[in-house]
């Protein structure tokens, strides 16, 4: 406790500087690469922490250790963990936190009281808007897997080896998944993704002349794919001309469960999570289909805003789809999209006759959906991606990580730089092993890790 709140006192203000000396680190000494040493008053106090643990085993002759031991650490643990939270909390957080704490013991009946109300309350809506239809459906879906499994009891040689696992004991299974899960994850993080090139200069001339059709005519594509085999793993951000983008792949779950299910049950699942198509008069349905511009130059008595012609467009449009696809309902709200977007390379920057043949396609996930739709033919791109696949070939297909339009009209498209969201776990579970590391030992050693 004196060497945690030796610590807090950096939290003073700095005319404060008699208190603030009690936590101030005198000099730091590397050990090693990762650790440091920081001599101060909280680092003495730690150390002679760990003393009087020395001293309180000797006192037995280090018999009986592991259960005077557990309990000194759990009590460790929670005072570690108050001063963490001490650290992130701001005097007005506090306050609030110990009136709020106040106030429960006299608010829990109303609480309860509220609770049931809004419960009820919940319970009515769901009944009223059929959610309480579609949870029980859910459910049903959810449960024929199980009551299969429980209906049929048979036995396998995984219920064995299961068996013979807890005959090691409870602590020693655990202990087990543990470290499968803790090894497992470690593989996991840090696999094998070769050579990476991070931020490489290497421009989309440089790559045409040595992997496109100069280099298919001196030494043929597959020497040419050989060849540029060695530039897997570089990451890129090139400028390029946006030519046009397809759907390559689609999926909706929800939509492959529905077509194995009969069709009464299929239109009424359909309809039950699904969204209805809109009501059409017949001649709504034979009309062309008008674009947002055209409706808008339409004189009309009150101004009608851009989202209100978007969704007529939008009617319309289901209008004549739904005379075709003989369904009241549709699902389409749970399609995921995997596109293909073909941009080409501007040569000299210029906008004249540009080769195809050194054309790319980038594989964009369904997160650019809203960027790519809005794209048009003819604009100016700026996109990041890997080096990775048929290098060297015609039309390589590479995995879009950023794109930018330089050129569009959009303000929102413009604006920003939509960037394909992915998780770094290594640099996750540095930071983690950081924090554990100080968490145990700080403020005696620190560790010194950049991520």
């Amino acid at each position: 406790v004196a060497s945690n709140l030796c610590c807090l006192t950096q939290l003073l203000p700095k005319n404060m500087t008699g208190f603030r000396f009690l936590g101030h680190t005198f000099t730091t000494i590397p050990l090693g690469e990762s650790v440091e040493l920081r001599l101060s008053i909280p680092c003495l106090l730690y150390v002679y922490l760990f003393y009087l643990f020395f001293s309180m085993a000797r006192t037995r002759g280090f018999r009986g250790t592991y259960c005077f031991l557990i309990p000194y650490l759990v009590c460790f643990m929670w005072c570690e963990f108050s001063v963490i939270l001490l650290q992130n909390s701001s005097a007005v957080g506090l306050i609030r936190t110990c009136v709020a704490y106040f106030l429960f013991l006299f608010a829990l009946p109303v609480l309860v009281f509220g609770l049931a109300i809004m419960m009820f309350i919940q319970l009515f809506k769901w009944f009223i808007e059929l959610e309480l239809t579609k949870m029980i459906v859910t459910l049903v879906i959810c449960a024929i897997p199980v009551t299969l499994r429980l209906w049929t009891r048979f036995s396998t040689s995984i219920l064995d080896v299961f068996r013979s696992f807890m005959q090691w004991g409870p602590v020693k299974f655990i202990l087990l998944c543990i470290s499968m899960v803790i090894l497992l994850f470690s593989v996991y993080v840090y696999h094998t993704e070769g050579q990476k090139v991070y931020n490489s200069t290497m421009t989309w001339n440089q790559y045409s002349q040595v992997c496109g059709p100069p280099a298919w005519e001196s030494k043929g594509m597959a020497q040419t794919q050989i060849f540029c085999s060695h530039l897997q793993g570089h990451r890129v951000t090139w400028t390029g001309r946006f030519r046009h983008v397809r759907i390559a792949e689609t999926e909706n779950g929800a939509q492959s469960v529905i077509n194995m299910l009969p069709v009464f049950i299929g239109d009424w699942m359909r309809c039950l999570y699904g969204e209805t198509y809109p009501r059409c008069e017949p001649k709504n349905i034979t009309l062309a289909n008008p674009t947002a511009a055209e409706m808008a130059n339409i004189s009309s008595p009150a101004p009608v805003s851009l989202a209100t012609l978007l969704r007529m467009q939008e009617q319309e449009e289901l209008c004549q789809i739904k005379a075709l696809a003989k369904h009241s309902c549709h699902v389409k709200r749970f399609d995921s999209y995997r596109f293909e977007v073909t941009v080409g390379i501007i040569q000299d920057g210029s906008s004249g006759a540009e080769d195809t043949t050194r054309d790319i396609i980038l594989m964009a996930s369904n997160e650019f959906r809203q960027v790519l739709l809005n794209l048009r033919p003819g604009n100016i791109v700026e996109f990041s991606t890997k080096l990775d696949g048929r290098l060297g070939a015609k039309a390589p297909a590479f995995e879009l990580k950023a794109i930018h339009c330089l050129d569009c009209a959009s303000s929102w498209l413009t604006g920003g730089r939509q960037v394909k969201i992915e998780r770094d776990f290594r640099r996750t579970t540095i930071r983690a092993l950081k924090f554990a590391f100080d968490f145990f030992f700080s403020p005696f050693l620190s560790a010194n890790i950049r991520t």
